[in-house]
């Protein structure tokens, strides 16, 4: 129609980037600001071209009405001797129908390219417009990952009833709503929400949720043939997910989301909710391998402890949990505290000690140590130094035997009897100094 290098206005065509079935669409530069933008120009001298005529100066005019993030924004139209010219912003990328054909999506990002597809319905919606033709052919991704709405031809206002004609569908067949296909004169809002479900239904499951080998039969399948769930075509979707996809697909109207934002919260819901269990999963997951490690260290760290306190224990000859009860071959000796007794003991004393030895034990023993008296088997001597005028030494010593009936020894006597200051008056009375 138009050739690459000339001047369309005060725009040069630069590229030619396809066909349509209202005419072609081209890449071209303004020669003034040098901003580049597409161009899409009406084909005209067809038997049909009053019908597009108005089609396409409708799609110019609601898409030019129209400023959101996910929608093509409409910069200018003119006309080019008989032709209607429509330039609009130049976007990189390629629609979603071209990428359907090269690589399936992942869940993830079918939610995220339908959720940016309803909100741009939404707000389209809010402003009275009905696109009437959402299909991943319009639906355009760009380089930059955002979604893109384009080809409003269809697109007409809510009251607007002239672009239906009677028997005559608009639009494509796998994504048509029940009512558009038998040309109803009331078609509002939950048209496209009908149709975006379609479009989720085969980002999700890699499927159109009709088939057959004409529109006819792909038509009729809409209108009276209930569609499959997803869960049951990929078990890897969530049964929530699925039942929202099925109510979008509803044969009636009332039967459906009401409107494209409803349809959204929905999406958002079900992407939220397993994000938030997740959460609480990766959190639990680490708390509770971080308590089952604490519980071995501390189990390790008291075993470790224990096994060194007995170890400990058992060198010093000592039981780790309890001391057991004594040996009843060697009893226990009770020993009262014992004062310290003078090295020098009189005379008198040492006499009558010579005279009186003590009885405690059956063969005394005469000894310079004094043996430990918890011992089993001990002596206990306490020995004066020898007078010049008396070679006799007192000598006492108690020692308990294992084979004895009774190995206590009574030390409180013992000593009562060997303290010269408790011995008795009766003394000899040859021994008396005085005689």
């Amino acid at each position: 129609m138009f050739q690459v290098g000339q001047s369309l206005g005060d725009y040069a065509i630069l590229q030619e980037l396809g066909k349509g079935g209202f005419g072609q669409v081209y890449k071209v530069e303004h020669t003034i600001t040098g901003r580049r933008e597409a161009m899409k120009v009406l084909a005209s001298g067809n038997a049909n071209a009053a019908e597009q005529s108005e089609r396409f100066l409708r799609e110019i005019r609601l898409q030019a009405s129209l400023s959101h993030p996910n929608i093509a924004v409409v910069h200018t139209a003119f006309w080019v001797n008989d032709d209607l010219a429509l330039v609009c912003e130049f976007l990189e990328g390629e629609s979603l129908q071209q990428l359907l054909e090269r690589q399936p999506l992942s869940q993830n990002q079918a939610l995220d390219i339908i959720a940016q597809v309803l909100g741009a319905l939404s707000y389209a919606h809010a402003r009275g417009i009905i696109h009437r033709d959402i299909s991943p052919a319009n639906i355009f991704l760009t380089a930059g990952g955002s979604v893109k709405i384009i080809d409003f031809g269809l697109a007409k206002a809510a009251t607007d009833l002239r672009l239906t004609r009677e028997g005559s569908p608009i639009g494509a067949a796998h994504y048509m709503s029940p009512e558009q296909i038998r040309g109803a004169q009331d078609i509002d809002v939950r048209t496209d929400v009908y149709s975006a479900g379609v479009v989720l239904y085969e980002l999700l499951v890699g499927k159109k949720p009709f088939g057959g080998d004409s529109a006819f039969t792909i038509m009729k399948a809409h209108t009276e043939e209930a569609p499959s769930s997803p869960t049951a075509t990929n078990p890897e979707i969530p049964n929530a997910l699925s039942a929202i996809v099925l109510r979008a697909l509803a044969k009636k109207p009332e039967a459906r989301f009401q409107s494209a934002d409803a349809f959204l919260q929905a999406i958002e819901d079900v992407r939220i909710k397993p994000i938030a269990s997740s959460q609480r999963r990766s959190i639990s997951r680490p708390l509770m391998a971080a308590c089952v490690a604490l519980s071995i260290l501390i189990g390790g760290l008291i075993a470790a402890v224990t096994t060194r306190h007995g170890n400990a224990q058992v060198q010093t000859g000592k039981s780790p949990t309890a001391v057991p009860p004594p040996d009843a071959a060697t009893p226990a000796v009770a020993i009262p505290a014992v004062e310290t007794i003078p090295a020098a003991v009189p005379i008198a004393a040492k006499k009558t000690l010579h005279r009186k030895p003590a009885r405690l034990a059956p063969k005394p023993q005469t000894s310079n140590d004094l043996v430990d008296p918890e011992s089993p088997t001990h002596v206990v001597a306490i020995e004066t130094p020898a007078s010049p005028s008396d070679d006799s030494a007192v000598s006492v010593s108690a020692s308990s035997d294992a084979k004895t009936k009774n190995p206590v020894v009574k030390l409180g006597g013992f000593l009562k009897r060997i303290n010269p200051l408790q011995q008795s008056s009766s003394t000899s009375h040859k021994d008396d100094p005085k005689n």
